[in-house]
Formats: structure tokens, sequence, C-alpha cells
């Protein structure tokens, strides 16, 4: 069994998710990420996923993040990587199954939470918009 991911809702308003290394992630371990979530903050804002170490991702859990249920709690979603595999993984992500909500990968802590920082001020607002690297 791996580790489970740490979740918390940050002091800035920002949620986040933090993936153990080479983490292999699941259809069950994102809707139970998703259930954990709207445990913390049930209200949509911004997101920044730590996936520093991802190894893997169900095609299943990849349509998850892009469902209704996913979506009624996420009105951005950053996501910071630091290897060129991980950063692939993303982009395949944001191509194949295109998140509703705007979606952008980092390598630096600072620029994906000053990216996601105006979604703050409008948590619960229905935002549309398309990934993009950064």
């Amino acid at each position: 069994m791996q580790p489970t991911p740490r979740i918390w809702l940050g002091d800035d308003g920002i949620m986040r998710i933090e993936f153990p290394q080479d983490y292999q992630f699941t259809l069950k371990d994102v809707q139970e990420l998703n259930r954990r979530h709207r445990e913390i903050r049930s209200e949509r804002g911004p997101l920044l996923v730590y996936a520093m170490s991802v190894a893997e991702a169900e095609h299943e859990a990849k349509q998850f993040a892009s469902s209704d249920d996913a979506v009624a709690v996420v009105n951005a979603m950053a996501i910071l990587v630091k290897s060129v595999f991980t950063r692939a993984l993303a982009e395949i992500f944001m191509k194949f199954h295109k998140p509703p909500y705007p979606t952008r990968i980092f390598t630096s802590e600072a620029d994906a939470l000053a990216w996601l920082e105006p979604f703050c001020d409008r948590l619960g607002e229905n935002d549309s918009g398309s990934g993009e690297s950064a």
C-alpha cells in the first residue's frame, strides 16, 4: 500500500494536495481526495497540486479531474512539477482531459501561488478557461 497524499487548506485560501514520492494514483485515490477536499471546503476555490514525483495516473483518474464532482470544488488549478516526465504527464492530462477551469503547469511554487491568488477572490464563482504551461 502506498502512502496517502496530503491535502490541506492554506491560510491564503488555496487548497493544496501533495503527492508522495513516485505516487501512482488511481480513480479510487482521486475520488477519496475529492471527498476529503469537500470535507475541508465545499465551495469552489483554487487548487495547487504538488505533483513533483507522480509516477503514473490511471486514465479514469485523469478523467475524474474534469468531472462535475471535481469542478464543483475547483475554480483554477496550478500543477507544480519538477521533472520533464511529470511535466509530460501534466501536459497530456491538460490536452486530452481539458479541465473546464483554468489550469497551468509551473516549476516554481511562488509563480504558481501568484497565478492562483486572483482566484481566491472568486471563491464559488463559475470560471471557465483552458490549460496552459508556464
